[in-house]
């Protein structure tokens, strides 16, 4: 029996049909109007304005159900720039956002790391006046600096009926390092290769979240053969991590062609337990 199953759809939609009960969840919500995976009017990256807001509380009130009482989700998010193509300025509060709605949801918002970000790449990457030597030298009055992700961490109202407290999975001197409130540790490289599902009809970067991420809080919140579930399974970062772990993994994916890769990336991790196993 596959230690993962991957559903393709609308995850607002299928929570409620496939009635999800998950030991732990961890995802990355599209970013309105920045990251934008397909045409379909349930992808929360084609919304904006009232309409995404609408569209994540419902998102959050389906998650909270899919998730045990008393166990974790997390939730990783950035600040967005405005755009200004569309007359906007400053930066779009996205992470004071997901944490309102969710609280609104019945979601307890425990705490936030932040995940440094290179300011030279990330420069690069997004041609930032306000990060560029360019705007230094004509006007410090509209610099910033880089735009880092944080980690929301969030609990399920009710008793824990199973303590996460596997000894194994977490030492003490790692929890030491982890502990702190800003992980400076994390390579932004470290990703699964998104590059084989991308189809023609991308028109915007996908920025999937680091393996390293992943696997640090699937070993802080789980215990061995728990249910991960991600509602953003994209090409199956999380899952890869889970099952590498020795967790098993459930997935929700709305484009067709990160589906498929998300099951090829899987199907690649049992197979390699599998070779160990018999090695």
């Amino acid at each position: 029996m596959k230690d993962f199953e991957i559903y393709q759809g609308d995850c607002i939609t299928l929570m409620n049909e496939k009635k999800i009960q998950a030991d732990f969840s961890i995802f990355s919500p599209p970013f309105p109007s920045l990251y934008a995976y397909t045409s379909s009017p349930s992808d929360i990256g084609n919304s904006e304005g009232p309409e995404m807001k609408l569209h994540l509380s419902f998102f959050y009130r389906q998650l909270i159900s899919a998730i045990k009482p008393g166990r974790v989700v997390i939730v990783h998010v950035a600040q967005i720039p405005r755009m200004k193509r569309a007359g906007g300025l400053g930066l779009y509060d996205f992470r004071g956002l997901n944490i309102r709605l969710a609280e609104r949801a019945g979601f307890i918002f425990e705490y936030d790391w932040l995940i440094r970000k290179n300011p030279q790449a990330q420069a690069i990457r997004t041609r930032s006046r306000e990060l560029q030597f360019s705007g230094l030298e004509k006007d410090r009055a509209a610099t910033r600096g880089t735009l880092c992700d944080y980690l929301l961490k969030f609990r399920i109202p009710g008793t824990n009926a199973v303590p996460i407290n596997d000894k194994d999975s977490v030492t003490r001197n790692q929890w030491i390092d982890w502990a702190e409130g800003a992980w400076f540790d994390i390579r932004e490289t470290d990703t699964l290769n998104a590059r084989a599902a991308k189809s023609p009809n991308d028109t915007k970067h996908i920025c999937p979240l680091q393996l390293s991420v992943i696997s640090r809080c699937v070993r802080l919140f789980t215990n061995p053969g728990e249910l991960v579930f991600s509602p953003f399974a994209g090409i199956g970062s999380e899952g890869y991590a889970a099952l590498r772990l020795g967790r098993r993994f459930i997935g929700i994916e709305l484009k067709p062609e990160y589906h498929a890769a998300c099951i090829k990336n899987l199907a690649g991790v049992e197979m390699e337990k599998a070779i160990t196993l018999w090695a």
